[in-house]
């Protein structure tokens, strides 16, 4: 083999081996994209997953509540007498502690909490948590009365959709046309009492929620702002 041929192959082989390498270094390229595609994609699906989670916990929590009250109300607490006073008040245990939702010898309701990882992303007042009380009207109710309403206020969007699928098989989230603290909210006595709050009007001129016409519960979007909150109405009157 002459000297030519004998460099020629060599140029041939530092070729083949550059070609090599940049192949190799283009599949590690695909596959660090595609790692990282699979890795966003499951941490989605664990974001949806613990965001089912908490939906269900919430759901599960209302419907607990609901219980509480019907209970007293079965066993001839009247409407008017019910009690919201929480356990870490200091008459908590003044009688007649049977009228106390939160008590052990009234509704025995434990004291809901929302998971901190649940809680919306925004500073709000009042602050995320469980909000319960005799507010205002709702108006597709029976009457012109106060209803009893529970509120998961401020909690994340995700959590938000998952509720909605829950509820009606959509992640559509309604905004109310005023914020939820006017509506849901009782701000003055710490969110369990009794408030003069906006009535809750689902039809009219102005309605606070179209969307939550014969809805029982519901997530809605705070007017105005990233702030949602879940209501159930617990005695509709």
């Amino acid at each position: 083999m002459t000297f030519q041929s004998q460099e020629k192959l060599r140029a041939q082989r530092g070729n083949a081996l550059i070609y090599i390498l940049i192949a190799v270094a283009l599949f590690a390229a695909l596959s660090f994209m595609l790692g990282r595609q699979t890795d966003t994609s499951e941490v989605a699906a664990l974001d949806r997953e613990k965001a089912r989670i908490v939906a269900n916990q919430i759901v599960s929590y209302a419907a607990q509540a609901k219980q509480s009250v019907d209970n007293m109300l079965f066993a001839n607490t009247r409407y008017e007498d019910l009690d919201f006073t929480t356990p870490d008040d200091r008459d908590f245990n003044d009688k007649p502690t049977i009228r106390k939702i939160f008590h052990p010898d009234g509704g025995g309701l434990n004291r809901g909490r929302i998971p901190k990882e649940a809680q919306g992303i925004n500073k709000s007042d009042p602050p995320a948590g469980w909000y319960m009380g005799r507010f205002n009207n709702v108006d597709w109710t029976p009457s012109d009365r106060e209803d009893v309403i529970l509120t998961a206020h401020n909690i994340r969007q995700g959590v938000c959709e998952q509720l909605n699928r829950i509820i009606t098989g959509s992640t559509d989230i309604p905004a109310l046309k005023t914020t939820t603290k006017a509506v849901l909210i009782d701000s003055e006595t710490e969110g369990y009492g009794n408030g003069l709050n906006v009535d809750f009007d689902t039809q009219g001129a102005n309605p606070s929620c179209e969307a939550c016409e014969k809805l029982v519960s519901l997530c809605v979007r705070s007017g105005g702002a990233a702030e949602f909150s879940f209501y159930s109405v617990l005695i509709d009157r």
